[in-house]
């Protein structure tokens, strides 16, 4: 069964920006009350966008800094969220880190990247959610309705490709920390993740113009993934209560050639 979102509470991390902005504002048109999170770098994006999603859907829309490179940060961005918006229903875990280095070159990042795309792409998925979990757990009991996790992977966690090795071996973590989470905690919470190819962020730009016209090539449909696409899937993760346990690839066919 499908549901209407409307008036549910979410949180974005790295929503103030490229796909995670796409996302906020896609979850905002139906209905839903969204929590940004970022860096303090991301402050004067994040207001123009809360009052963008606010004006234009009739929700309530807030901005919080913090690094979700740790489980207090995490636990913060969800009491935030409680506070503000008045629940929470919907995790949407975006915010990544990489530093683009050659896969052979095993000097070009340090222990220190290693731990800090551990945390962030894989870790912090886990201190968000069990941050969340009384209040999906509460409203489960209350109502049958299930919490929703959906978390911004890659085609770099399904196989061999991305931007660094670290990227890569902490991408694939987080799928298995999606099935772990999903297997284990149903019914009160579903679990998904959506692995993009090449989208065009300002994650993404690092990549070089000719990098990025060469994975366009190699694609099935010779293009980049609209970001639009993108944001529409974890829309419909959010939204269709069958699934937990998946990712979804939404890459122009870039992983089944690369």
């Amino acid at each position: 069964m499908v549901h209407s979102l409307q008036s549910l509470s979410a949180i974005v991390t790295g929503g103030a920006s490229g796909l995670g902005a796409v996302i906020s504002r896609r979850l905002g048109s139906e209905g839903v009350n969204v929590c940004i999170n970022g860096l303090p770098s991301d402050q004067a994006a994040a207001e123009v966008l809360c009052k963008e999603i606010s004006e234009a859907n009739n929700v309530k829309c807030t901005f919080i800094v913090a690094d979700i490179s740790s489980a207090e940060a995490c636990a913060s961005v969800v009491d935030h969220a409680v506070k503000t918006l008045g629940g929470l229903d919907i995790i949407i875990s975006n915010a990544g880190w990489t530093r683009h280095a050659p896969w052979s070159d095993l000097d070009a990042y340090s222990e220190a990247d290693w731990i800090k795309s551990f945390k962030i792409n894989t870790l912090s998925v886990m201190w968000l959610f069990k941050a969340a979990s009384p209040i999906f757990k509460k409203t489960y009991d209350e109502t049958g309705r299930a919490g929703i996790v959906v978390s911004t992977n890659s085609i770099a966690g399904t196989g061999p490709t991305g931007s660094s090795l670290p990227y890569s071996v902490t991408k694939a973590g987080q799928l298995r920390m999606t099935e772990g989470l999903a297997r284990d905690n149903g019914p009160w919470v579903r679990v998904n993740a959506v692995c993009p190819g090449l989208i065009i962020t300002p994650f993404s730009v690092a990549y070089g113009e000719e990098n990025i016209k060469n994975l366009e090539a190699q694609s099935s449909l010779k293009k980049a993934t609209s970001l639009e696409d993108c944001a529409e899937t974890f829309v419909m993760l959010c939204r269709n209560d069958s699934m937990t346990g998946k990712h979804v690839t939404v890459d122009c066919g870039l992983s089944k050639v690369s």
